[in-house]
């Protein structure tokens, strides 16, 4: 969030700069403004573009995250459960580096996502609906 309102700032910044401009007499002061407003305006406009087509991207497809996320770690209990049993199909070594790798993932989302730097890159939905899968040794 903070990401996106300083480069909407920026753009406002660059806004103020080229009236600022208009009304002012002296040359080298004048000149000085130009700069600043050209490179305010580039930063501010680039960055807010990029902002918003992740931010796009990021709440278009939840539905269908949502989902993935809920196979995967469907598949990842079903494989605990497997591993926990009398069977010995699949690799619990691997099983567990899955696992972690899971909770890293749910951890590092739930972060992000509850930053106010960058809570706007994330749905609250998608993030809200990942669980912890508990390993039970």
């Amino acid at each position: 969030m903070i990401i996106t309102l300083f480069c909407i700032g920026l753009c406002i910044l660059a806004f103020i700069l080229k009236n600022v401009y208009y009304k002012i007499n002296n040359i080298e002061l004048g000149d000085i403004c130009l700069i600043s407003e050209f490179i305010a305006g580039m930063i501010g406009g680039i960055g807010t573009f990029i902002c918003i087509i992740i931010i796009i991207l990021t709440h278009a497809g939840k539905t269908v995250q949502i989902e993935q996320n809920q196979i995967e770690y469907e598949s990842l209990c079903d494989r605990l459960e497997i591993i926990n049993s009398d069977y010995e199909d699949v690799s619990k070594a691997t099983v567990i580096a899955d696992i972690a790798e899971w909770n890293s993932g749910v951890t590092s989302a739930k972060y992000w996502g509850n930053n106010p730097w960058t809570n706007w890159f994330y749905s609250k939905e998608v993030i809200d609906k990942l669980q912890y899968i508990e390993i039970n040794k």
